[in-house]
């Protein structure tokens, strides 16, 4: 069994659509596309690009934070947002070093990032749901860097 989500572009014609396994079944992901040339990004037809925008790695972690879109595997560069106004929101993977590669290169860029406080033991924004917590907004506004702040949290935050 797998959840199937739908990705429409910003005029919310569906260009693709992602199976997620509920259990441990490999894939995890299986995603099709329609049109070949669009990248596989979640949420376009609901963002207000004249507020701040977040964006996360996976769809269903990108469902419970307002104005959030998912890069579901692709490249932050092809979003094209203002780094001013994003914040960024990578998977809570300390010992992962593509993810810690990934962080450094968003603060290169201007991006705000979310560093995870290092006593939260939940991978991502889904996971922390399913465990109960509510404010996973107010965790994300206290935790958000940017510029040195940011390489000084990663570096703290890091464990590879």
């Amino acid at each position: 069994p797998r959840l199937v989500i739908p990705f429409f572009d910003k005029s919310g014609k569906m260009f693709a659509f992602q199976g997620r396994a509920f259990g441990k079944e490999e894939p995890r992901y299986i995603t099709l596309k329609l049109v070949e040339d669009k990248e596989k990004i979640y949420g376009l037809e609901r963002i207000d690009y004249d507020t701040h925008v977040y964006v996360v790695e996976g769809p269903l972690d990108s469902l419970f934070i307002d104005n959030c879109l998912a890069v579901a595997g692709a490249d932050l560069d092809l979003v094209n947002l203002e780094p001013s106004t994003t914040t960024v929101i990578y998977d809570n993977e300390p010992r992962n070093q593509h993810t810690v590669d990934r962080m450094h290169k968003s603060v290169d860029k201007g991006y705000n990032i979310v560093v995870w406080p290092s006593d939260l033991n939940y991978k991502d924004i889904n996971d922390m749901v399913l465990a109960g917590y509510l404010n996973i907004r107010g965790i994300i506004d206290t935790h958000t860097f940017s510029g040195m702040q940011a390489y000084l949290e990663i570096n703290k935050w890091k464990r590879i």
